[in-house]
């Protein structure tokens, strides 16, 4: 199976970075809330203490550890995407049973030259991890004509 590319370790800090300014409005509105209600100071501590905890999981650790378990595979006849953190899940498609391909880029992952690639069937999609854009590329024209032959197969 195939790893990640080291390009996606940044990618995920820089997304989780992004995702940690929900939560810190969530703690700046704890804050004013304890400020102006005048709760105990242990809240405001509790508050913070939350975020500086999910920062350091999100941010730091999270990126690294799904690099390190994160792999994907096209065979023949699957799709093989084996992701995680805490839990690890190993998902398989069947060729035969795709229905739509679809490559996707948004502002940071095009800044790291990452995509993400869907593979869809009737029932539920797949979600490939970051890879690079070429690669992308290549990796649906595969699917395609993968699909092309089972299509003609039949």
């Amino acid at each position: 199976m195939k790893k990640l590319s080291r390009k996606a370790v940044p990618y995920l800090r820089v997304s989780a970075l992004i995702d940690m300014v929900f939560w810190l409005i969530i703690v700046g509105v704890v804050t004013g809330l304890a400020l102006w209600f005048e709760w105990p100071v242990y809240i405001i501590w509790i508050a913070a203490g939350v975020f500086i905890f999910l920062f350091i999981l999100n941010v730091l650790v999270r990126p690294v550890i799904f690099y390190r378990v994160t792999r994907y595979e096209l065979s023949e006849e699957q799709i093989i995407v084996k992701k995680g953190f805490l839990i690890i899940r190993t998902t398989l498609i069947p060729i035969k049973r795709i229905q739509g391909v679809e490559l996707s880029t948004g502002p940071v992952s095009r800044r790291y030259g990452l995509s993400v690639l869907r593979a869809k069937t009737a029932s539920m999609g797949i979600d490939m991890p970051p890879i690079e854009i070429e690669e992308g590329r290549q990796l649906k024209r595969q699917i395609i004509d993968k699909v092309k032959e089972e299509i003609s197969d039949v």
